[in-house]
């Protein structure tokens, strides 16, 4: 099938000041500079209030000759549109010349902006910034990932690192993709993930295969894949395979853990991004690189509900004759005190992580909860809450993560004993307290194989 933008012979093209359009019509410009190419759908959750309305605005703009429309291989019976910037239209907004790239680039592009578009759709608020590839600054990273998002769910945020994979790279190239985010996680140890986003659930598959017996521990817990239609259809509560390590799968949104709140005045597709795009502006990371303490939100007044069978007893009470002592009178069954921590036997390691990080690691339901956490048998859960608890901010959990880590049996699994010392290691490199530091050295020394020992 043909693929070459829609010429709109029959209409006739108007020319108009750019600077008096609407201020979406605007944004929905500097959009497409910023993703390259977009679809109706995704225009619609990141600029207009619906998809009618995309349609419509953008019917205008290639009226106008600012955008034009390309078809896309038919979609569920349809044949979808996807809008760039005309030449006309990058003059018209000062913009340098752009090729429009080939049908394969193009998808590789649509499922990226699909990606965070899907996101902004389902969860308003939780992207907090977006950088495709030709907006990310030159660092010194050895990768240079399709797209950078982060999220934050309120409770936990994350920076993601998303690969957008369209069946085309060799198990060579991913496996020297992956080694080298393995590298750059060494030094970006807390709140950075890996995010390959597949074509398809068949290509997700033949990812995890081909990463497999690779078994870095810098990518265990911080390497993810999804299929695109599972994050279209469900957004951030789309299950994340775990690339490169045997971990459950967990809901996208799950892979945020580090508990400092990383907020931004132009979350993606608010109002204030709307605008921002408008006047030519751009998204700055500054802000978000150091993250905040969340609050903690103060805790509500429950009112007092008064047992009917207490009314009877004090009435009784207040009855009785005289010479008889009302604050004698008890119930004949005496009223069972609950155990206020006996929710935490139920709980998974995930949520007894959530509990110390919410007591700040004090108090004695924290020292229950890591007590269970210690009597954890299934190892690699542990170590991927202990791997949490050991990139806190206070001490005192990274304290404990390491005296709790001296106790997991390790005896033959030596891919666990592998990651628990990588765990290990990062808190000697703290250099912090002597404590911690000795904690982890004494946890070093509990799990030394063969090839340890004889070093």
């Amino acid at each position: 099938m043909s693929y070459r933008p829609s010429p709109l012979a029959h209409v006739a093209h108007t020319r108009v000041d750019v600077s008096l359009l609407s201020l979406t019509d605007r944004a929905c410009l500097r959009l497409l500079e910023y993703s390259r190419v977009c679809t109706a759908s995704q225009l619609a959750a990141l600029i207009y209030p619906s998809v009618r309305t995309a349609l419509r605005r953008t019917r205008k703009l290639a009226q106008s000759n600012l955008v034009t429309r390309e078809s896309l291989p038919p979609d569920r019976g349809g044949i979808p549109l996807a809008y760039r910037l005309s030449p006309s239209g990058r003059r018209r907004i000062h913009l340098n010349a752009y090729k429009s790239p080939g049908l394969i680039t193009t998808r590789h592009s649509l499922d990226g902006v699909e990606f965070v578009a899907s996101l902004v759709a389902y969860d308003p608020g939780l992207v907090q910034l977006w950088w495709p590839e030709w907006l990310i600054p030159g660092y010194d990273w050895g990768v240079k990932p399709d797209h950078l998002v982060v999220v934050d769910t309120g409770e936990a945020w994350a920076l993601i690192l998303v690969e957008v994979d369209e069946s085309t790279e060799r198990p060579p190239v991913i496996r020297d993709r992956l080694r080298a985010y393995a590298k750059l996680f060494e030094d970006h140890q807390v709140g950075w993930h890996l995010l390959w986003v597949a074509n398809s659930r068949e290509r997700l598959a033949r990812l995890r295969q081909i990463a497999g017996p690779m078994k870095d521990a810098m990518l265990s817990g911080r390497c993810w894949g999804v299929a695109i239609d599972d994050v279209s259809d469900q957004g951030a509560d789309a299950e994340v395979l775990a690339i490169g390590a045997s971990l459950e799968p967990r809901p996208l949104r799950a892979i945020a853990t580090d508990p400092n709140a990383r907020r931004s005045d132009y979350e993606v597709g608010s109002e204030a991004w709307v605008r921002l795009l408008a006047n030519g502006g751009q998204q700055d990371m500054n802000g978000l690189w150091s993250g905040i303490e969340r609050e903690q939100a103060e805790p509500e007044l429950v009112p007092t509900v008064i047992n009917p069978s207490v009314e009877e007893i004090t009435s009784v009470a207040a009855e009785d004759p005289p010479g008889t002592d009302a604050a004698s009178v008890t119930p004949d069954t005496p009223v069972p005190q609950e155990d206020p921590d006996e929710d935490l036997l139920l709980m998974f390691g995930g949520e007894l992580v959530r509990v110390i990080l919410d007591a700040d690691g004090e108090g004695s339901r924290a020292a229950r909860a890591f007590e269970l956490l210690d009597q954890r048998g299934n190892t690699d859960y542990l170590l991927d809450d202990l791997e949490l608890l050991s990139r806190s901010g206070r001490p005192e959990q990274r304290l404990q993560a390491a005296r709790v880590i001296s106790n997991i049996p390790l005896t033959t699994d030596e891919w666990g004993r592998q990651r628990a010392r990588s765990i290990a290691l990062r808190l000697v490199n703290q250099h912090d307290e002597p404590s911690i530091v000795e904690a982890a050295l004494a946890a070093l020394e509990t799990f030394q194989g063969p090839a340890d020992s004889s070093s």
